[in-house]
């Protein structure tokens, strides 16, 4: 049996920025450090593509080797939001491993990403997360329904946003709602599935609450 080759950072770094130059949001880099008490090396990369050729970038990684996922995370950038799913090439290798975050942008106006369970099955749990937290929608998504916030938190309302105001009103809700709300004992019977389209496009507001 022929010694399985494991590919460096560098190498795959490289292979990212051959095959997607021109559709990059950002250079790929690297960042290295040294962990533990054995002082083991680590190693990750950072590669932001746009996201027409998002799902791409993802096969891209799985036909180097299949990939350990573990999450994915998001935050609101301004007038963009960015999701970045973060993967582990290599886990089972004891030292030739290397993280892997790939990530993508969309504008507020139009806060559309393709869902990547189609190539990984295992991340819908981590997209539901992101559709309910910062109002994005994941095309194609798996598994619509909202996983975390009770019903008291209304649609249209994304706590992961910055520009989103009012707090205090959730709070109110979350005790006063009468309508299937959870009371962090009681399960929530029916996860109140998105749309087909995602979760609405909330509008933006100004600072002080005015829409």
């Amino acid at each position: 049996m022929a010694k399985k080759k494991y590919l460096t950072a560098d190498e795959v770094l490289a292979s990212y920025n051959k095959r997607f130059k021109g559709d990059l949001i950002e250079e790929p880099y690297k960042k290295s450090f040294v962990n533990g008490v054995k002082k083991t090396r680590f190693e990750q990369i950072f590669v932001r593509v746009k996201r027409e050729r998002f799902i791409e970038a993802a096969r891209h990684l799985a036909s180097i080797d299949w990939p350990h996922h573990t999450v994915a995370s998001g935050s609101d950038i301004g007038d963009e939001i960015e999701i970045l799913y973060h993967f582990e090439l290599y886990p089972e290798s004891h030292g030739h491993g290397v993280t892997v975050t790939i990530g993508t942008r969309a504008p507020k106006s139009d806060p559309h990403f393709p869902s990547l369970s189609d190539v990984f099955p295992a991340v819908t749990p981590t997209e539901r997360e992101k559709q309910e937290f910062l109002g994005v929608a994941l095309d194609g998504i798996k598994d619509n329904r909202r996983l975390f916030l009770t019903h008291a938190v209304p649609v249209g309302i994304y706590p992961w946003r910055k520009d989103e105001f009012g707090p205090e009103d959730l709070v109110r809700k979350v005790h006063e709602d009468e309508s299937g709300g959870s009371d962090g004992l009681t399960a929530i019977a029916d996860y109140n599935p998105f749309p087909p389209g995602g979760p609405p496009i909330p509008k933006k507001k100004t600072e002080g609450g005015d829409a």
